[in-house]
């Protein structure tokens, strides 16, 4: 029961996130806000640069470790996407002039939430509870006809077995994708947070941190509940770098 908590948790708070909005005022200039725009704005479709999907032909390339600089993965980008995240740079470059926090935030969020959630990540987090269910339904079949003090211990046996290969589903189709999806696509907004300059070495070793734990807890072996946890801390603290790189 704890297990089926901590499932039902985690997949609950994953995909509360918040909603970036893009529009363009009466001035012609575009803003990115975590905020609905105001009454006689322009909404604009939404501009989150084109993330690096793992797998994808042309898109990664893996390098050794000694051979990349500062020990990065190194990521080529097709040209919309580099047209992507030089306009992404640009504006962010414009927001920083004004001392626009508010969205520089706003941009972090909706990056990391794209990586967390889009190209049909969203709906993975059904997987554990339909393993739980059909294990649950089995369990209960083989059950039929037994007497009751072997079918409960049959049925919970099952039940657990079907929290064990949900927690593995979870892992493979989820937490994995969506650690390299967030490593890749915010290495990159590391490069393009409209400073002109590169991160400082206090900064770079914070996200180099969190980016490790990420990968750490999207092993099978931890906890369900310690993936997302790890997020919002990793989320955090790539807002607090966006606003004072």
């Amino acid at each position: 029961m704890t297990g089926a908590a901590g499932l039902l948790v985690l997949a609950l708070l994953g995909q509360a996130q918040p909603r970036a909005y893009y529009w363009r005022d009466a001035a012609g200039q575009t803003h990115i806000t975590s905020t609905p725009p105001p009454a006689g704005a322009e909404i604009l479709e939404s501009p989150p640069p084109p993330g690096v999907e793992p797998g994808m032909a042309g898109r990664l390339e893996p390098v050794r470790q000694s051979a990349s600089r500062g020990g990065q993965r190194q990521v080529v980008l097709t040209p919309a996407q580099q047209q992507a995240w030089e306009a992404l740079n640009q504006h962010l470059a414009k927001a920083r002039s004004q001392g626009d926090r508010h969205t520089l935030e706003a941009v972090t969020d909706s990056l990391i939430h794209d990586c967390l959630w889009g190209s049909g990540l969203w709906a993975m987090p059904v997987l554990p509870f339909l393993s739980v269910l059909l294990m649950g339904l089995m369990g209960w079949w083989l059950a039929l006809g037994l007497r009751l003090g072997s079918q409960i211990p049959l049925v919970g046996g099952f039940l657990v077995l079907g929290l064990a290969f949900g927690h593995l589903l979870l892992n493979v189709f989820l937490y994995h994708p969506q650690s390299v999806r967030l490593r890749q696509n915010l290495e990159l907004l590391e490069h393009h947070m409209g400073t002109g300059r590169i991160l400082r070495p206090e900064s770079r070793r914070l996200l180099q941190t969190r980016y490790q734990a990420l990968d750490k807890t999207a092993d099978p072996l931890q906890a369900p509940w310690r993936f997302p946890f790890e997020v919002k801390v990793l989320r955090e603290a790539m807002k607090r770098v966006m606003v004072e790189p």
